[in-house]
């Protein structure tokens, strides 16, 4: 019975969070990705002006696709993994549970949605479309059923190591919050979503540009291949692009997810 609160409440806090959320998620891709303005609402005033305010939600139903699916495997995944682990085992049930979630679902949805984001200052991902069945069937026929798990590397290690920090510092931040303090649950995932966004930020820069690959593109080289280049280029500073929009976005969205879920949770 936990395990069905835990789906039912994940993909409804899910749901809430991409769509109040969406058009920082577009622009932190986009800054990562190099399109447009480094600076968050120069780049959302570019995105508007490129392609309408439409555009601060491309991606949003391959988005809604992930995060609803994505919810429901996190939550009841980390159920799981507290019932079979030793008390206090907050990281790790965490740690395994993100591994979980994007080996199973994030790697596909995130290449289709940076494909379609990829559209609206680079070219990249011409041909992907706002469907995600669209999407799939392009991705399909220009790199096969492996295109689609683009990224997994990176992809893994950010959602393992983000996951492991926020339900054990979640834990942690509520644990200590005052009877007095209003929306616990809401204060108490915003911080552990900020600190989760400093641990990962830079191999979030690298998802972005492995992923953000043309379909067209074969063969265009790894993780490690790409952040060589970057580095060689961009310096170092490049793994701190979109971490003013990412901190907006993980916070808020954190904060969302877990007061949704607690709060779903209570009336179940």
């Amino acid at each position: 019975m936990d395990t069905c609160k835990a789906l039912v409440a994940g993909a409804i806090a899910g749901s809430c969070e991409a769509l109040i959320t969406m058009p920082l998620e577009v622009t932190k891709n986009r800054v990562q990705m190099g399109h447009g303005p480094s600076g968050l609402s120069a780049n959302m005033r570019d995105t508007v002006r490129r392609v309408g305010v439409g555009g601060l939600y491309y991606g949003l139903q391959a988005q809604l696709v992930q995060v609803t699916v994505k919810g429901t495997i996190r939550f009841a995944a980390v159920e799981r993994f507290k019932q079979a682990l030793p008390a206090g085992s907050s990281f790790t049930a965490g740690t395994l549970a993100g591994c979980v979630e994007a080996i199973v679902w994030v790697v596909p949805t995130e290449r289709l949605k940076l494909l379609r984001q990829s559209e609206i200052g680079g070219g990249a991902g011409t041909g992907v479309g706002a469907s995600v069945i669209r999407g799939v069937r392009a991705v399909l026929a220009k790199q096969g059923v492996g295109g689609l798990w683009v990224g997994s590397g990176p992809t893994v290690a950010r959602q393992g190591i983000a996951n492991g920090a926020r339900f054990c510092m979640y834990d942690n931040f509520k644990a200590s919050m005052p009877s007095w303090m209003p929306a616990p649950a809401a204060i108490s995932g915003g911080l552990s979503g900020l600190a989760s966004v400093i641990m990962t930020n830079p191999v979030d820069v690298l998802k972005t540009r492995v992923q953000a690959a043309p379909i067209e593109r074969k063969g265009a080289g790894g993780t490690f291949h790409v952040a060589r280049q970057l580095l060689q280029s961009e310096g170092l500073q490049v793994l701190m692009q979109g971490m003013s929009a990412r901190m907006i976005k993980i916070g808020l969205g954190q904060a969302v997810i877990f007061s949704v879920y607690d709060t779903v949770r209570k009336y179940m």
